[in-house]
């Protein structure tokens, strides 16, 4: 039998890219991007293009295509993890995407210390039907259940719920109007925190990280005063993965006795409440 052996240019960090890169994007199945086809009034497909990949990840087609092309570039943390959450890659493959497009691993994904006193609430969490978790008060996930995963892969990048809907540009397809139902009350809920506590440097990081990284939430922040405590009981339209529509859910939001600042969070689908939105 003979033996097929790799070369030295098939090993090049170009080379993988342009094998690894294009192969992670058509395993992708486009139900499972929600909102992508429909906010896009198109036909939906078998495969993710390249277009969409771009338009998921906020770039030109040309500027991502050089990605899977293996070029060379000043590709940014911000671009990569963007393409990795549009991706669904796993930490491992993130890491290596990174390896191949900059020479050096990612910063890892930031962990939340959770003690064992939390073994029953992570029981309730991952027993719920719909998307659970538990945050805290500076809004990094302590953990999820795996229909929060499916709804919102990025969270294995990135565990800061308040992160995503003003970094990632996916965040504008599956959160229906997002400026006026999700990005005003969700500042509104940063500035009330702020208020609340003035000391929290991770909150106060995370404030800053969006308000520089969005120019929109920047532009929100200095023309809205408002304050928002909490969502609980607010309903909202977003897109989920392999519905197809819009979907109508309500948060429920908890606190738990045995620690201060923490939050159970649940996003219910209106119709398996059995009652109208």
């Amino acid at each position: 039998m003979e033996t097929t052996l790799v070369t030295a240019a098939q090993l090049a960090p170009g080379e993988q890219l342009r094998e690894l890169v294009p192969r992670w994007r058509r395993r992708l199945r486009p139900s499972a991007i929600p909102g992508l086809f429909y906010e896009r009034n198109v036909p939906k497909k078998k495969h993710v293009s390249q277009e969409d990949l771009a338009h998921l990840v906020g770039v030109s087609t040309r500027w991502y295509a050089n990605l899977e092309r293996g070029l060379p570039g000043p590709y940014s943390a911000d671009f990569l993890d963007q393409v990795a959450a549009a991706l669904r890659l796993s930490v491992e493959e993130r890491a290596v995407l990174y390896m191949l497009a900059t020479g050096q691993e990612p910063e890892p994904p930031r962990a939340v210390p959770v003690g064992p006193d939390f073994a029953s609430l992570r029981a309730i969490v991952d027993a719920q039907p719909w998307p659970a978790y538990v945050s805290d008060d500076a809004w990094d996930c302590l953990f999820s259940n795996r229909h929060h995963l499916s709804w919102f892969p990025h969270l294995r990048h990135e565990p800061n719920i308040m992160l995503w809907p003003f970094l990632y540009a996916e965040s504008r397809f599956q959160l229906i109007d997002w400026e006026r139902s999700w990005a005003r009350p969700m500042l509104a809920q940063l500035r009330a925190a702020s208020a609340r506590h003035p000391d929290n440097a991770r909150l106060q990081e995370i404030i800053q990280r969006i308000l520089s990284g969005s120019a929109d939430a920047r532009r929100i922040w200095d023309e809205n005063a408002e304050v928002h405590l909490h969502p609980d009981g607010d309903r909202r339209l977003m897109h989920v993965p392999y519905f197809d529509g819009p979907r109508m859910i309500e948060i429920v939001a908890m606190t738990t006795l045995r620690a201060v600042g923490f939050r159970l969070m649940m996003l219910i689908p209106v119709d398996q409440m059995g009652t109208r939105p």
